[in-house]
């Protein structure tokens, strides 16, 4: 009887299995060795076996850090047992996954608890041995996977999901404490200080493929596109050495960044959804991939969802504010943006959208303050960019070059030129349309001579063609129609809108019709060619010029519909232009004159002597 009441008693103390809802959070190990390569090493060789399980429900950093932040603690507070229970608390976590490893004369012990965070119950436990610190990762691989089959997942589950994390990650734990911090810093929006842990962590192990992914992808988010590139590639030829969700994140990235095959694409962000369901990523990627492809409704349902599964994802903020914009829904964009805000979430994540409604209403004096907040950081560039773009479309050109200077001067400060090439690319790309021929001129030399890469040829084709340089524009077109035929956005609209061009100058209006035909799913997306509305621009242009005022009305009248897709392109007050014309060709004086004054009223605040106001001046006065 004694017996039975004690294993009575013992099974009482021990929780029921997790579910597939219970959310657990992971503690920083107890590290007792005195070896400080242990220290957030193991926390992250064990969140990424865990993180293989479909059914195992790991709480997010995101809503991590968003506890810390309501606690009055800093974002790279360790995580403790006292910590994690109060976490678990607030963010109705069930259970709190605890770690150790202690030396056992030259052996080592690890040992891993799950508990419940509510009673302290126990709810499972494991412990391995490991003969050498060399073989510490293998210990724990053993002990967290034998861990997973007693918190409830299924042994077929276990089997199908469980990569050693050898092969996962990496035999190195040097390489690995490298990438933990890397980790932490991009989960911090730190990828500027993520880069150099990154490079350290594939120095260490060349093979190492997740560490090379993630160092593409925050060397993407810094304006490093060739090194992104070729990080990206790297890891792609290394995903077999990484688990399903790594190969799944590897491959994403790759047909994304690389080479740009959009139904590719789609099918391996649908899948990382099927498999691993509660995860918020594949919904975010597929929102912007989806706003770049000109469906807003499905970038929105998208990030829609990416909000609903976890409410404290910064990019499921920042993805649905640019779907309700790009909809124009404004005051739904406006209303995302108030709740990031009420949330305190990252200000980075609302800072373009709220620059964005700033403009719209014409608050300069917002927009000066949130440019301002960028002053500094890595990203200031970008928010130089949104500033000059916004400039050049209400005409002040003078402060917009004095804008663009000071980022691709930033830029080179910080040896990016990948992105000062690009910021220069645009500027030409946009004055160019505005009359300007000697500055855009300038402004093509200097970006290939920063990096005549793939996304800057792409970009300065259109600016090439309308100058005249006929030859270099089709060069590139035919250089990128050989190296990257999958690329469904440069073959479908960036070499399209260049061929298009070229047949402008060559006043063949009717093929430059023909060239842009399959850029029509995407006229509303935001393409590589560097901006939106371009491709109906240019197919605007192209009716003028043939003397279809007709058709030339409904692809302007398409930009005026749409604002919300870019609200600070200079293809928009140009499209009042460009509706004006159309008018005046169907000897229509009276709609004429209304469009004309629309196109007055946007450049009310421009500066004098831009080359396309003073020639629709001359043609205004010309109706009288």
């Amino acid at each position: 009887l004694a017996l039975l009441a004690g294993g009575l008693y013992f099974r009482s103390r021990q929780s029921a299995a997790l579910t597939e809802k219970d959310a657990v959070l992971l503690t920083d190990f107890v590290n007792t060795t005195g070896d400080s390569v242990f220290d957030g090493t193991l926390k992250q060789a064990l969140a990424t076996q865990l993180e293989q399980s479909p059914y195992l429900n790991i709480l997010p950093e995101s809503r991590i850090h968003e506890a810390l932040r309501f606690m009055g603690r800093p974002e790279d507070q360790r995580i403790t047992s006292d910590v994690a229970r109060e976490i678990c608390v607030r963010e109705n976590a069930r259970a709190m996954l605890t770690g150790s490893i202690a030396p056992l004369g030259s052996h080592y012990v690890i040992s891993l608890a799950a508990v419940n965070a509510q009673t302290g119950d126990s709810i499972a436990s494991e412990q391995a041995e490991s003969d050498s610190k060399e073989q510490v990762l293998k210990s724990l691989d053993k002990a967290a996977t034998s861990l997973r089959g007693k918190l409830g997942e299924s042994l077929p589950s276990i089997q199908k999901f469980a990569t050693p994390l050898e092969q996962a990650t990496t035999s190195s734990l040097e390489a690995l404490q490298a990438y933990s911090v890397g980790h932490a810093k991009h989960q911090h929006f730190d990828d500027e200080g993520a880069i150099d842990h990154y490079k350290k962590a594939v120095a260490l192990d060349p093979n190492f493929a997740v560490a090379w992914a993630e160092l593409g992808v925050a060397s993407g988010n810094t304006g490093l596109k060739s090194q992104s590139e070729q990080s990206i590639k790297k890891a792609f030829e290394l995903k077999d050495r990484a688990s399903e969700r790594e190969r799944l994140y590897i491959e994403g990235h790759y047909y994304d960044e690389v080479v740009g095959d959009s139904d590719k694409i789609v099918d391996i962000y649908e899948q990382w959804k099927r498999t691993y369901p509660r995860e918020t990523l594949p919904w975010d990627n597929l929102a912007l991939r989806y706003e770049g492809l000109g469906q807003p409704q499905k970038s929105l349902e998208n990030a829609s969802e990416a909000m609903r599964l976890d409410p404290k994802d910064n990019y499921a903020y920042q993805n649905l504010s640019d779907a309700y914009i790009s909809l124009g829904r404004v005051d739904e964009a406006q209303a995302v943006v108030d709740l990031a805000a009420a949330q305190k979430m990252e200000p980075r994540t609302t800072r373009f959208m709220r620059y964005q409604l700033a403009f719209l209403r014409g608050d300069q004096a917002a927009q000066q303050r949130i440019a301002a907040e960028g002053a500094g950081a890595i990203d200031e560039p970008l928010i130089l960019l949104q500033r000059g773009r916004g400039l050049l479309a209400a005409g002040n050109i003078k402060e917009a070059r004095s804008i663009f200077d000071r980022a691709v001067e930033l830029c080179r400060q910080h040896s990016n030129p990948d992105f000062a090439a690009i910021l220069r690319a645009l500027q030409a790309a946009y004055e160019v349309e505005m009359g300007y021929t000697a500055e855009p001129r300038a402004q093509v030399t200097q970006a290939l001579s920063f990096a005549p890469t793939r996304d800057t040829k792409s970009i300065t084709g259109v600016p090439l063609a309308r100058l005249g340089d006929i030859a270099r524009a089709q060069k590139f077109n035919d250089e990128f129609a050989t190296a990257f035929p999958t690329d469904t956005l440069l073959m479908k609209v960036s070499l399209p809108a260049i061929q298009a061009a070229i047949e402008l100058q060559r006043n063949q209006p009717q093929k430059a019709i023909a060239a842009l035909e399959s850029a029509r799913p995407y006229d509303l997306g935001g393409g590589p060619n560097g901006s939106n509305y371009l491709t109906l621009h240019l197919r605007g242009a192209a009716y003028l010029k043939a003397g279809d005022a007709a058709n030339a009305l409904l692809e302007y009248q398409k930009i005026l519909d749409h604002r919300g897709i870019d609200v600070l392109s200079v293809f928009y007050p140009l499209a009042h232009l460009g509706v004006a014309r159309a008018y005046a060709l169907q000897k229509d004086p009276v709609h004429a004159r209304t469009a004309y004054q629309d196109f007055f009223a946007a450049c009310k605040d421009a500066d004098p002597g831009i080359p396309v106001l003073k020639q629709a001046h001359a043609e205004y006065a010309a109706l009288q």
